[in-house]
């Protein structure tokens, strides 16, 4: 199996609005702490070609998911089963490069911070805001048939919360990775390093209200961390 390829991806579809200057900012980051990597954005016309061109027998199944944030979802599998490398959401902002992490690694997901798993009463609890794939990895193609092929299409959801973590998000991959003939090859990121704070303590943290205290528990949170995810959520 190949390495990961020194590529990062990141997604904006540019539908609704340009990308924030807030997000832009964290993007940075990422070029910043990886000048030898390429980066790549992708935009809506972008992913569009992007299916058209390399997976055509997707185009009709990826056009009928009923809400864009699936879209994006299940392209970012797409991006990484063709080309490899990291794939970040933009609410993620780099504290050091992974490179050490990921040597000798061929997939990686990241872990939802210990918090997370209480709410969802799991052991393992991984989700699609940051991964790292080599190219044709099999726990990949293993994702894009569920989401693609084996999803069952009449399941109905009344929230769309619920429907996108259990067709293309989060849930959808912890299931998966549980039943996988390939987990052993998956390779899962612990929370302190790429997950340090709560949904909680982001929120907490991005509003300004805070005292000594809680930034203390924040800067202990922080000592083994290369990345922060701040569950800001756009879609929702």
């Amino acid at each position: 199996m190949a390495e990961i390829p020194k590529i990062i991806h990141q997604i904006w579809s540019g539908i609704d609005e340009p990308l924030p200057a807030h997000f832009k900012e964290l993007g940075e980051t990422w070029k910043r702490d990886y000048p030898e990597w390429e980066y790549e954005f992708w935009d809506n016309d972008r992913m569009n070609q992007f299916i058209q061109d390399f997976y055509p027998q997707y185009q009709e199944a990826y056009n009928k998911f009923p809400h864009n944030i699936q879209r994006w979802d299940a392209v970012r599998y797409l991006i990484l089963d063709k080309m490899g490398g990291i794939y970040v959401d933009f609410d993620y902002e780099s504290i050091k490069p992974l490179n050490e992490v990921l040597k000798e690694k061929t997939c990686c997901f990241a872990s939802e911070p210990i918090e997370h798993l209480a709410i969802f009463e799991r052991n393992t609890y991984i989700n699609n805001a940051l991964m790292a794939s080599a190219p044709e990895h099999p726990f990949m193609n293993e994702i894009i048939q569920k989401v693609f092929v084996l999803e069952i299409k009449n399941q109905k959801y009344t929230d769309k919360m619920e429907e996108v973590l259990n067709t293309t998000g989060p849930i959808m991959l912890s299931n998966l990775l549980e039943q996988s003939k390939c987990k052993n090859e998956v390779f899962i990121l612990p929370a302190n390093q790429v997950s340090p704070f709560s949904k909680m303590d982001a929120r907490r943290f991005l509003s300004g209200s805070y005292d000594e205290n809680f930034e203390e528990y924040l800067e202990n949170r922080l000592e083994e961390a290369f990345a922060i995810h701040y569950f800001i959520g756009a879609w929702t």
